[in-house]
């Protein structure tokens, strides 16, 4: 992130915190249009219409192009960063259209898998997690812990093992809650790499 970017972040979290909403859109439509490899500047306009001003019609224009561009630049944290912004259980999503959530999850699993097979161990298993994330949310529960149970797989004889532990306890966690309560959300990475958010 440099210097210009971090200074346009300062302004639009001035203009947050200070609920002026209509500044800091324009803020991020100007940043967006000069910086449109900024990550970062992508997750907090869709976290703003979302979340904050639960816009889902501008949101949805968003979110299409957010996931366009991931697909089109072919890079593992746009992948990661446009998975985890719909299917992360932070953002209400209850007034979304879940046809477009659904059919937008389908086309980054779709990309991702053709991804797989040239990386690495620990990103197979990032991929691996944010896919199981889309197939709980849309109800697939024995999809999402086979996905999950492949996450462990990969990750074990990996310098990561406090990792490890952790998501041998998600996935048991995720197994009670498939079978037994398949209607309860569940989430929480810890593979996931997300730009820091304020």
């Amino acid at each position: 992130m440099d210097v210009a970017e971090q200074s346009l972040i300062g302004l639009i979290w001035a203009a947050i915190e200070a609920k002026d909403w209509k500044t800091a859109l324009s803020l991020l439509e100007d940043g967006i249009s000069v910086m449109p490899d900024s990550l970062y500047l992508f997750q907090l306009y869709a976290d703003m219409l979302i979340d904050e001003l639960q816009d889902m019609e501008a949101g949805c224009l968003m979110l299409r192009k957010f996931v366009r561009l991931a697909i089109e630049k072919d890079s593992k944290d746009w992948l990661l960063g446009a998975m985890h912004q719909l299917f992360d259980s932070s953002h209400d999503y209850s007034r979304f259209p879940f046809g477009e959530r659904l059919s937008m999850g389908k086309a980054l699993s779709e990309h991702i898998l053709t991804l797989c097979q040239w990386e690495n161990a620990h990103s197979r298993a990032e991929y691996y997690q944010a896919m199981a994330y889309f197939f709980h949310e849309i109800g697939n529960n024995v999809v999402a812990v086979e996905l999950f149970e492949m996450t462990v797989t990969l990750v074990k004889g990996l310098p990561i093992q406090d990792e490890l532990k952790q998501l041998a306890r998600l996935l048991k966690t995720l197994k009670r809650v498939a079978f037994i309560q398949p209607h309860k959300k569940f989430r929480h990475s810890v593979t996931e790499k997300r730009p820091p958010r304020r």
